[in-house]
Protein backbone atom coordinates (compact mmCIF):
# COMPACT_ATOMS: atom_id res chain seq x y z
CA UNK A 1 0.00 0.00 0.00
CA UNK A 2 0.73 3.50 -0.29
CA UNK A 3 2.12 3.97 -4.03
CA UNK A 4 0.55 5.34 -6.53
CA UNK A 5 1.45 6.30 -10.04
CA UNK A 6 1.69 9.41 -11.59
CA UNK A 7 0.94 9.16 -15.34
CA UNK A 8 1.57 12.15 -16.35
CA UNK A 9 -0.49 15.32 -17.68
CA UNK A 10 -3.55 13.65 -16.31
CA UNK A 11 -2.79 13.27 -12.50
CA UNK A 12 -3.74 10.43 -10.45
CA UNK A 13 -7.37 9.20 -11.01
CA UNK A 14 -8.21 11.75 -13.54
CA UNK A 15 -7.91 14.51 -10.91
CA UNK A 16 -5.09 17.29 -11.24
CA UNK A 17 -5.74 21.05 -12.46
CA UNK A 18 -5.36 21.09 -16.19
CA UNK A 19 -6.69 23.55 -19.31
CA UNK A 20 -7.91 19.68 -21.33
CA UNK A 21 -10.10 17.50 -21.13
CA UNK A 22 -12.31 16.68 -17.72
CA UNK A 23 -13.93 18.06 -15.03
CA UNK A 24 -14.98 21.82 -14.76
CA UNK A 25 -13.84 23.68 -11.47
CA UNK A 26 -17.39 24.67 -11.28
CA UNK A 27 -18.25 20.96 -10.35
CA UNK A 28 -16.01 20.53 -7.76
CA UNK A 29 -17.92 21.71 -4.52
CA UNK A 30 -17.95 17.95 -3.60
CA UNK A 31 -14.18 18.25 -3.64
CA UNK A 32 -13.81 21.34 -1.14
CA UNK A 33 -17.13 20.13 0.91
CA UNK A 34 -14.80 16.62 1.70
CA UNK A 35 -12.49 18.34 3.85
CA UNK A 36 -9.83 20.98 1.68
CA UNK A 37 -12.20 23.63 2.28
CA UNK A 38 -13.16 25.65 5.22
CA UNK A 39 -16.56 25.69 5.61
CA UNK A 40 -19.06 27.52 7.75
CA UNK A 41 -19.92 26.45 11.31
CA UNK A 42 -16.68 24.92 12.12
CA UNK A 43 -16.06 25.77 16.06
CA UNK A 44 -12.63 27.30 16.83
CA UNK A 45 -10.78 25.71 19.62
CA UNK A 46 -9.39 29.24 20.78
CA UNK A 47 -13.55 30.92 21.01
CA UNK A 48 -12.97 29.86 24.41
CA UNK A 49 -10.48 32.32 25.22
CA UNK A 50 -11.29 34.75 22.58
CA UNK A 51 -14.92 35.23 22.17
CA UNK A 52 -14.78 38.58 20.99
CA UNK A 53 -12.84 37.76 17.90
CA UNK A 54 -14.13 36.59 14.70
CA UNK A 55 -13.92 32.58 14.42
CA UNK A 56 -10.89 32.15 12.23
CA UNK A 57 -11.46 30.66 8.67
CA UNK A 58 -15.33 31.04 9.45
CA UNK A 59 -17.12 34.01 7.58
CA UNK A 60 -19.34 35.83 10.13
CA UNK A 61 -22.09 38.57 9.02
CA UNK A 62 -23.17 40.33 12.00
CA UNK A 63 -25.80 43.31 12.31
CA UNK A 64 -23.12 45.60 12.86
CA UNK A 65 -25.70 48.24 13.45
CA UNK A 66 -27.05 46.53 16.72
CA UNK A 67 -23.30 45.52 17.71
CA UNK A 68 -24.95 42.03 18.74
CA UNK A 69 -22.29 39.94 18.87
CA UNK A 70 -23.11 36.80 16.60
CA UNK A 71 -21.15 34.52 19.50
CA UNK A 72 -24.17 34.83 21.59
CA UNK A 73 -26.58 33.96 19.74
CA UNK A 74 -29.36 31.78 21.67
CA UNK A 75 -28.71 29.10 19.43
CA UNK A 76 -25.38 28.80 21.22
CA UNK A 77 -26.61 28.67 24.52
CA UNK A 78 -25.07 25.57 25.07
CA UNK A 79 -21.65 26.44 22.95
CA UNK A 80 -20.62 26.50 19.81
CA UNK A 81 -19.85 23.16 18.20
CA UNK A 82 -16.15 21.93 18.70
CA UNK A 83 -15.22 21.01 15.07
CA UNK A 84 -12.22 21.94 13.25
CA UNK A 85 -9.10 23.48 15.49
CA UNK A 86 -6.82 26.61 14.79
CA UNK A 87 -3.48 25.91 16.04
CA UNK A 88 -0.85 28.11 15.89
CA UNK A 89 3.11 27.65 15.99
CA UNK A 90 5.99 29.91 16.32
CA UNK A 91 6.48 29.92 12.22
CA UNK A 92 3.08 28.65 11.37
CA UNK A 93 -0.37 27.79 12.01
CA UNK A 94 -1.99 24.95 11.03
CA UNK A 95 -6.26 24.93 10.86
CA UNK A 96 -7.00 20.96 11.80
CA UNK A 97 -9.97 19.35 9.92
CA UNK A 98 -11.02 17.26 12.46
CA UNK A 99 -13.42 15.29 9.95
CA UNK A 100 -10.48 13.96 7.83
CA UNK A 101 -7.83 14.41 10.64
CA UNK A 102 -5.45 16.09 8.11
CA UNK A 103 -4.95 19.99 8.30
CA UNK A 104 -7.62 22.10 5.72
CA UNK A 105 -4.47 24.14 5.53
CA UNK A 106 -1.07 24.86 6.87
CA UNK A 107 0.43 28.63 6.19
CA UNK A 108 4.18 29.54 7.22
CA UNK A 109 6.10 31.95 7.00
CA UNK A 110 9.64 30.87 5.29
CA UNK A 111 13.06 33.55 5.71
CA UNK A 112 16.32 33.02 5.55
CA UNK A 113 16.78 33.19 9.08
CA UNK A 114 14.06 30.63 9.82
CA UNK A 115 16.02 28.21 7.58
CA UNK A 116 19.22 28.38 9.46
CA UNK A 117 20.19 27.19 12.83
CA UNK A 118 20.74 24.58 15.27
CA UNK A 119 17.83 22.93 14.55
CA UNK A 120 18.64 19.16 13.48
CA UNK A 121 15.70 16.74 12.74
CA UNK A 122 17.59 13.68 14.11
CA UNK A 123 16.57 14.99 17.63
CA UNK A 124 13.41 15.29 16.70
CA UNK A 125 9.97 13.15 17.12
CA UNK A 126 6.72 12.41 15.82
CA UNK A 127 4.26 13.72 18.62
CA UNK A 128 0.15 13.96 18.79
CA UNK A 129 -0.89 17.09 19.11
CA UNK A 130 -2.30 17.01 22.55
CA UNK A 131 -4.23 20.56 22.09
CA UNK A 132 -6.76 18.44 19.59
CA UNK A 133 -9.18 16.51 21.77
CA UNK A 134 -8.05 12.64 21.84
CA UNK A 135 -11.12 11.41 19.69
CA UNK A 136 -10.52 13.95 16.79
CA UNK A 137 -6.92 14.05 15.75
CA UNK A 138 -4.79 11.95 13.77
CA UNK A 139 -2.55 9.31 15.87
CA UNK A 140 0.98 7.48 15.31
CA UNK A 141 -0.49 4.46 15.02
CA UNK A 142 -2.88 5.18 12.19
CA UNK A 143 0.47 5.39 10.27
CA UNK A 144 1.70 2.19 11.64
CA UNK A 145 2.18 -0.58 8.78
CA UNK A 146 0.05 1.80 6.82
CA UNK A 147 2.55 1.97 3.99
CA UNK A 148 2.07 5.89 3.67
CA UNK A 149 4.78 8.60 5.26
CA UNK A 150 4.22 11.03 7.92
CA UNK A 151 4.21 13.82 5.32
CA UNK A 152 5.16 17.77 6.31
CA UNK A 153 2.98 20.34 5.20
CA UNK A 154 5.04 22.93 6.93
CA UNK A 155 8.41 21.13 6.14
CA UNK A 156 10.98 20.68 9.02
CA UNK A 157 14.22 22.17 7.27
CA UNK A 158 12.57 25.59 6.67
CA UNK A 159 12.52 25.65 10.49
CA UNK A 160 15.85 25.20 11.70
CA UNK A 161 16.10 28.09 13.75
CA UNK A 162 16.54 25.92 17.16
CA UNK A 163 15.19 22.78 18.12
CA UNK A 164 12.24 23.87 19.29
CA UNK A 165 11.14 25.60 16.38
CA UNK A 166 12.04 22.09 14.46
CA UNK A 167 10.50 19.83 16.77
CA UNK A 168 6.78 21.96 15.90
CA UNK A 169 7.14 20.42 12.74
CA UNK A 170 6.79 16.91 13.46
CA UNK A 171 3.15 17.59 15.79
CA UNK A 172 0.63 15.53 13.59
CA UNK A 173 -1.73 18.78 12.87
CA UNK A 174 1.11 19.64 10.80
CA UNK A 175 1.18 15.86 8.87
CA UNK A 176 -0.68 14.36 6.15
CA UNK A 177 -0.24 10.94 4.93
CA UNK A 178 1.65 10.75 1.80
CA UNK A 179 2.92 8.53 -0.82
CA UNK A 180 7.14 7.75 0.09
CA UNK A 181 8.86 6.74 -2.68
CA UNK A 182 8.80 9.12 -6.01
CA UNK A 183 6.85 11.92 -3.76
CA UNK A 184 7.36 12.81 -0.10
CA UNK A 185 11.16 11.42 -0.35
CA UNK A 186 11.76 12.48 -3.65
CA UNK A 187 9.69 14.91 -5.96
CA UNK A 188 7.89 16.54 -2.88
CA UNK A 189 11.23 17.05 -1.06
CA UNK A 190 12.79 18.69 -4.54
CA UNK A 191 9.64 21.45 -4.30
CA UNK A 192 9.95 22.04 -0.78
CA UNK A 193 13.89 22.53 -1.36
CA UNK A 194 13.13 24.94 -4.12
CA UNK A 195 10.46 27.07 -2.01
CA UNK A 196 12.89 27.39 1.04
CA UNK A 197 15.54 28.10 -1.50
CA UNK A 198 13.56 31.43 -2.52
CA UNK A 199 14.11 33.00 0.62
CA UNK A 200 17.76 33.62 -0.30
CA UNK A 201 16.48 36.82 -2.73
CA UNK A 202 13.30 37.57 -0.48
CA UNK A 203 12.51 39.34 2.12
CA UNK A 204 10.12 36.60 3.14
CA UNK A 205 7.79 33.67 1.68
CA UNK A 206 4.41 32.70 3.02
CA UNK A 207 3.37 29.46 1.98
CA UNK A 208 0.07 28.04 2.56
CA UNK A 209 -0.18 23.84 1.90
CA UNK A 210 -3.02 21.67 2.24
CA UNK A 211 -4.38 18.00 0.94
CA UNK A 212 -7.33 17.82 -1.91
CA UNK A 213 -9.74 14.96 -1.97
CA UNK A 214 -10.32 15.54 -5.51
CA UNK A 215 -12.76 12.88 -7.60
CA UNK A 216 -12.43 10.57 -10.25
CA UNK A 217 -14.90 9.73 -13.05
CA UNK A 218 -17.65 7.47 -11.97
CA UNK A 219 -16.98 4.16 -13.49
CA UNK A 220 -20.18 2.39 -11.71
CA UNK A 221 -21.03 -0.98 -10.14
CA UNK A 222 -22.66 -3.95 -11.48
CA UNK A 223 -22.69 -5.17 -8.06
CA UNK A 224 -25.86 -2.53 -7.18
CA UNK A 225 -29.50 -3.60 -7.31
CA UNK A 226 -30.85 -1.78 -10.71
CA UNK A 227 -32.85 1.18 -9.23
CA UNK A 228 -29.58 2.48 -6.77
CA UNK A 229 -27.59 2.10 -9.64
CA UNK A 230 -30.22 4.30 -11.95
CA UNK A 231 -29.57 6.65 -9.43
CA UNK A 232 -26.02 6.46 -8.82
CA UNK A 233 -25.69 6.73 -13.02
CA UNK A 234 -27.15 10.02 -12.11
CA UNK A 235 -23.61 11.76 -10.69
CA UNK A 236 -20.54 11.87 -13.30
CA UNK A 237 -18.20 11.79 -10.24
CA UNK A 238 -17.15 9.37 -7.06
CA UNK A 239 -14.63 9.89 -4.26
CA UNK A 240 -12.18 7.18 -3.95
CA UNK A 241 -9.44 7.07 -1.08
CA UNK A 242 -7.65 5.09 1.70
CA UNK A 243 -8.67 5.57 4.88
CA UNK A 244 -6.15 4.66 7.81
CA UNK A 245 -7.03 3.93 11.77
CA UNK A 246 -9.60 2.29 13.34
CA UNK A 247 -13.27 2.68 13.00
CA UNK A 248 -14.77 5.41 13.56
CA UNK A 249 -11.40 7.37 13.90
CA UNK A 250 -10.37 7.21 10.50
CA UNK A 251 -8.09 9.56 8.92
CA UNK A 252 -8.14 10.20 5.35
CA UNK A 253 -5.38 9.84 2.32
CA UNK A 254 -5.67 12.69 0.29
CA UNK A 255 -5.76 12.23 -3.75
CA UNK A 256 -3.70 15.30 -4.25
CA UNK A 257 -1.55 17.96 -2.24
CA UNK A 258 -1.36 22.08 -3.02
CA UNK A 259 0.86 24.62 -2.39
CA UNK A 260 0.34 27.55 -2.57
CA UNK A 261 4.14 30.71 -2.58
CA UNK A 262 3.76 34.38 -2.25
CA UNK A 263 6.71 36.06 -1.75
CA UNK A 264 7.84 39.79 -1.33
CA UNK A 265 10.62 41.68 -1.99
CA UNK A 266 11.69 45.35 -1.26
CA UNK A 267 12.96 47.52 -3.92
CA UNK A 268 15.58 50.60 -3.34
CA UNK A 269 12.80 52.92 -3.04
CA UNK A 270 10.75 50.83 -0.06
CA UNK A 271 7.98 49.67 -2.35
CA UNK A 272 7.18 45.98 -2.11
CA UNK A 273 6.72 43.54 -4.95
CA UNK A 274 4.90 40.26 -4.71
CA UNK A 275 4.86 37.37 -6.49
CA UNK A 276 2.49 34.37 -6.40
CA UNK A 277 2.40 30.77 -7.56
CA UNK A 278 -0.21 27.72 -6.78
CA UNK A 279 0.75 24.10 -7.38
CA UNK A 280 -1.58 20.63 -7.28
CA UNK A 281 0.12 17.42 -7.09
CA UNK A 282 -1.33 14.00 -7.15
CA UNK A 283 -0.01 12.30 -3.76
CA UNK A 284 1.56 9.98 -6.23
CA UNK A 285 4.81 8.47 -7.80
CA UNK A 286 5.66 11.39 -10.12
CA UNK A 287 8.63 10.75 -12.56
CA UNK A 288 11.53 12.50 -10.93
CA UNK A 289 12.03 14.47 -14.53
CA UNK A 290 8.75 15.97 -14.83
CA UNK A 291 9.20 19.80 -14.86
CA UNK A 292 7.45 21.41 -12.06
CA UNK A 293 5.55 23.93 -14.44
CA UNK A 294 3.15 20.73 -14.96
CA UNK A 295 1.71 21.53 -11.60
CA UNK A 296 0.91 24.50 -12.19
CA UNK A 297 -3.02 26.06 -11.52
CA UNK A 298 -4.41 29.44 -11.76
CA UNK A 299 -5.41 30.75 -7.71
CA UNK A 300 -8.57 31.93 -8.77
CA UNK A 301 -9.13 27.95 -10.11
CA UNK A 302 -7.59 25.88 -6.83
CA UNK A 303 -9.30 28.81 -4.70
CA UNK A 304 -12.98 27.78 -6.14
CA UNK A 305 -11.51 24.08 -5.95
CA UNK A 306 -10.52 24.06 -1.97
CA UNK A 307 -13.16 26.66 -1.54
CA UNK A 308 -10.97 28.96 0.29
CA UNK A 309 -9.63 32.64 -0.55
CA UNK A 310 -6.03 33.01 0.19
CA UNK A 311 -3.95 35.76 1.02
CA UNK A 312 -7.26 37.94 1.14
CA UNK A 313 -5.43 41.05 2.39
CA UNK A 314 -3.93 41.59 -1.18
CA UNK A 315 -7.38 41.92 -2.99
CA UNK A 316 -8.20 45.10 -1.78
CA UNK A 317 -11.32 47.01 -3.53
CA UNK A 318 -9.94 50.07 -5.47
CA UNK A 319 -13.24 52.39 -4.48
CA UNK A 320 -13.19 52.10 -0.29
CA UNK A 321 -9.80 49.96 0.17
CA UNK A 322 -11.17 47.18 2.27
CA UNK A 323 -10.65 43.27 1.41
CA UNK A 324 -13.23 41.77 -1.02
CA UNK A 325 -14.12 38.64 -1.85
CA UNK A 326 -15.99 38.54 -4.30
CA UNK A 327 -15.69 38.79 -8.05
CA UNK A 328 -12.16 38.96 -8.57
CA UNK A 329 -9.83 37.74 -11.46
CA UNK A 330 -6.09 37.68 -10.66
CA UNK A 331 -3.63 39.19 -13.56
CA UNK A 332 -1.41 36.46 -12.86
CA UNK A 333 -2.89 33.73 -13.48
CA UNK A 334 -3.32 34.59 -17.26
CA UNK A 335 0.70 33.95 -16.61
CA UNK A 336 -0.35 30.30 -14.86
CA UNK A 337 -1.88 29.34 -17.62
CA UNK A 338 0.92 30.12 -20.09
CA UNK A 339 2.93 28.35 -17.85
CA UNK A 340 1.20 25.31 -17.96
CA UNK A 341 0.63 25.10 -21.22
CA UNK A 342 4.33 25.02 -21.97
CA UNK A 343 4.71 22.81 -19.07
CA UNK A 344 2.61 20.47 -20.65
CA UNK A 345 3.92 20.61 -23.91
CA UNK A 346 7.43 19.53 -22.24
CA UNK A 347 5.93 16.75 -20.64
CA UNK A 348 4.76 14.63 -23.50
CA UNK A 349 8.31 15.19 -25.31
CA UNK A 350 9.08 12.56 -21.90
CA UNK A 351 9.53 9.04 -21.85
CA UNK A 352 7.74 8.90 -18.88
CA UNK A 353 4.39 10.39 -20.51
CA UNK A 354 3.70 7.90 -22.59
CA UNK A 355 1.50 6.36 -19.85
CA UNK A 356 -0.46 9.55 -19.87
CA UNK A 357 -3.93 9.07 -20.30
CA UNK A 358 -4.74 12.92 -21.25
CA UNK A 359 -7.68 12.95 -18.13
CA UNK A 360 -7.60 16.18 -16.54
CA UNK A 361 -9.56 19.05 -14.39
CA UNK A 362 -10.33 21.85 -16.59
CA UNK A 363 -10.73 25.62 -15.55
CA UNK A 364 -13.94 27.04 -15.54
CA UNK A 365 -15.38 27.53 -19.12
CA UNK A 366 -16.17 31.23 -18.22
CA UNK A 367 -12.37 31.82 -16.93
CA UNK A 368 -10.72 33.08 -19.49
CA UNK A 369 -13.38 35.64 -20.49
CA UNK A 370 -13.68 36.99 -16.55
CA UNK A 371 -10.01 37.16 -16.36
CA UNK A 372 -10.25 39.92 -19.50
CA UNK A 373 -12.37 42.12 -17.48
CA UNK A 374 -10.49 44.45 -16.39
CA UNK A 375 -13.08 45.78 -13.65
CA UNK A 376 -12.17 42.47 -12.01
CA UNK A 377 -8.24 42.08 -11.99
CA UNK A 378 -6.03 42.08 -9.26
CA UNK A 379 -2.87 43.68 -10.87
CA UNK A 380 0.79 44.39 -10.21
CA UNK A 381 1.76 40.68 -8.66
CA UNK A 382 3.83 38.98 -11.01
CA UNK A 383 3.67 35.09 -11.57
CA UNK A 384 6.17 33.65 -9.53
CA UNK A 385 8.08 31.72 -12.13
CA UNK A 386 8.35 35.04 -13.85
CA UNK A 387 9.65 36.36 -10.93
CA UNK A 388 12.29 33.78 -9.59
CA UNK A 389 11.97 30.70 -12.33
CA UNK A 390 10.37 27.36 -11.46
CA UNK A 391 13.45 25.15 -11.64
CA UNK A 392 13.50 22.06 -9.11
CA UNK A 393 17.11 21.11 -7.11
CA UNK A 394 18.48 17.67 -8.90
CA UNK A 395 17.46 14.33 -7.49
CA UNK A 396 19.04 13.56 -4.61
CA UNK A 397 20.39 17.41 -3.73
CA UNK A 398 20.45 16.28 -0.14
CA UNK A 399 23.66 13.80 -0.64
CA UNK A 400 25.34 16.38 -2.95
CA UNK A 401 25.04 18.74 -0.55
CA UNK A 402 26.21 16.29 2.32
CA UNK A 403 22.99 15.65 4.01
CA UNK A 404 21.16 12.28 4.70
CA UNK A 405 18.39 11.70 2.73
CA UNK A 406 15.00 12.42 4.67
CA UNK A 407 13.64 8.82 6.60
CA UNK A 408 10.37 7.30 5.19
CA UNK A 409 9.05 8.97 8.42
CA UNK A 410 6.84 5.88 8.35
Amino acid sequence: GGRRAFGGSGGYGGGGFGAGRGLSLGSLALGGALGAGVGAGLAIWWLEQKRAAATPGVEVVTARESGTDPLDHPALKFGMPVGSILRPFTNFVSYFDTRTRNPHWVIERISEDTSRGDGDRKFSKFKEDDKIPDKLRNKLDDFRGSGYDRGHMAPASAHKLNQATMDETFTLSNISPQVGDGFNRDYWARFESYVKSLSKDCDEIHVVTGPLFLPQPKGGSRLLPADIQARADGSEWEMRYDLLGKAPELMAVPTHFFKVVLTTKTRGNGQKDHAVGSFVMPNAYIPPDSPLTRFIVPLDSLERAVGTIFFPKLVKDRGTNQTSLNGYAYDFDRAALKWQNRGTSEMKQLESSKSDDSAGIMVRDDYSEESKKASSRVRNIAHLCDSSGCQLPQEGFWKKGGHKARSGSR
